[in-house]
């Protein structure tokens, strides 16, 4: 054992149990055991913050699994991560999921768990919820971290008492704001009719927030429709018709809407999802879109890519705003998460990329606006005239 990790090891036993800082120890020596001296090295580090003594005296309470870089991960690590004690403390957090998770499925379908970062200047969840991390195999067996702007990927993995590790080749990005997210996955249409309505800086500031984000492809489909009139309001309650407000809704989440139940938009409509052997769905209106891209965590919230506008613009002001409302009560009253957030579909789909990349803003509400009739055609018109950037009204 080398000095340096000796006196890690002395300088944690001073802020936690005997019983935890034994455990620390033996874990601090399987990670230079593991190769992984830069890991250890930083774990020691971060015992300067309260927020890296309280992370590690978590280690080893339960069942977790852990996201471990390697030394050539820590080397290519941002360095106001690692010239920053507490945030790297913030970042670690990040790479701890309570629970076990005993199958990752193949992508598109996707691994969803809550880790334990809770950073007030990171995460801007319903209910002060700490931030999720997804996860997936990709095609050739490798297990790949989601929403990443460097690729991440699980390089080898063992176990340590209650603890997975999974050895990383990169350190794994924080999740950032929606904005940056819309830029990342090449959503422009879907951006400039945000923008149009008025929508897109509530949408960057919301606790708590699931966005079903049409590419581009979708936007140029309504494109060939051709109608007289438009209406921003209309465009507005189309698009809201796409949010939900006030609750984070991952993959595993969805699949409770396939048995019948169903969430209420930022507009007071139903939506709803179901999965098959060729994926997952969401249906709004008399709409019904395949989800192309599935999990893009937000700091707020998260983002699934559609492959269809879901053209419903009817709106319930009160459906709308009761169901805020219970979202808040909801999340305020939920109970810690540990492993799987909701639980994997079992269908795999016969295609799919896994690269995507994550992003989102803190703080307000979702503003309802009521809907003016002015029909379909018209709100047609709003929405063809959107692909390339460009909003025409």
């Amino acid at each position: 054992m080398n000095f340096t990790l000796l006196a890690g090891i002395l300088m944690l036993a001073a802020t936690v149990t005997a019983q935890n800082a034994t455990f620390l120890a033996q874990f601090l020596q399987e990670l230079q055991n593991l190769g992984l001296t830069s890991l250890a090295n930083v774990s020691s580090h971060i015992n300067s913050t309260s927020t890296g003594q309280s992370l590690l005296s978590t280690l080893g309470t339960g069942p977790q699994t852990i996201f471990a870089p390697n030394n050539n991960a820590w080397a290519g690590a941002y360095s106001n991560v690692t010239s920053s004690s507490e945030l790297l403390a913030e970042v670690l957090s990040y790479h701890v999921v309570p629970g076990t998770f005993n199958v990752t499925p193949t992508y598109p379908n996707t691994s969803v768990g809550r880790t334990l970062l809770n950073a007030s200047d990171l995460v801007f969840l319903e209910g002060n919820k700490r931030q999720v991390l997804a996860w997936a195999n990709e095609s050739d067996g490798r297990i790949s971290i989601l929403n990443q702007n460097t690729p991440v990927t699980v390089v080898n993995s063992t176990t340590f008492g209650n603890l997975t590790v999974h050895v990383t080749d990169a350190v794994i990005d924080v999740p950032g704001e929606f904005t940056a997210a819309l830029a990342a996955n090449n959503l422009t249409a879907f951006t400039a009719a945000l923008q149009t309505a008025s929508l897109l800086n509530p949408l960057n500031t919301i606790h708590g927030v699931t966005i079903f984000a049409p590419n581009d492809a979708a936007f140029a489909a309504v494109q060939n429709l051709t109608a007289a009139g438009s209406n921003a309001t209309v465009l507005a309650n189309i698009l809201k018709n796409h949010v939900i407000n006030g609750t984070s809704v991952y993959s595993g989440n969805l699949l409770a809407l396939g048995s019948g139940s169903n969430e209420t938009t930022a507009a007071g409509e139903g939506l709803g999802a179901s999965f098959n052997s060729s994926g997952g769905y969401v249906k709004g209106g008399n709409a019904t879109a395949k989800i192309v891209t599935p999990d893009i965590i937000l700091w707020n919230g998260v983002v699934h890519i559609i492959d269809t506008v879901l053209f419903n613009e009817a709106s319930d002001a009160s459906a709308a705003s009761s169901a805020v409302s219970s979202a808040s009560r909801v999340a305020t009253s939920s109970a810690t998460e540990s492993g799987p957030v909701g639980f994997t579909p079992s269908a795999t789909s016969a295609s799919g990329s896994s690269s995507s990349s994550s992003a989102a803003n803190a703080m307000s509400d979702l503003l309802y606006t009521p809907l003016t009739h002015v029909g379909i055609a018209g709100a047609v018109s709003v929405l063809a005239a959107t692909f390339g950037g460009l909003l025409v009204l």
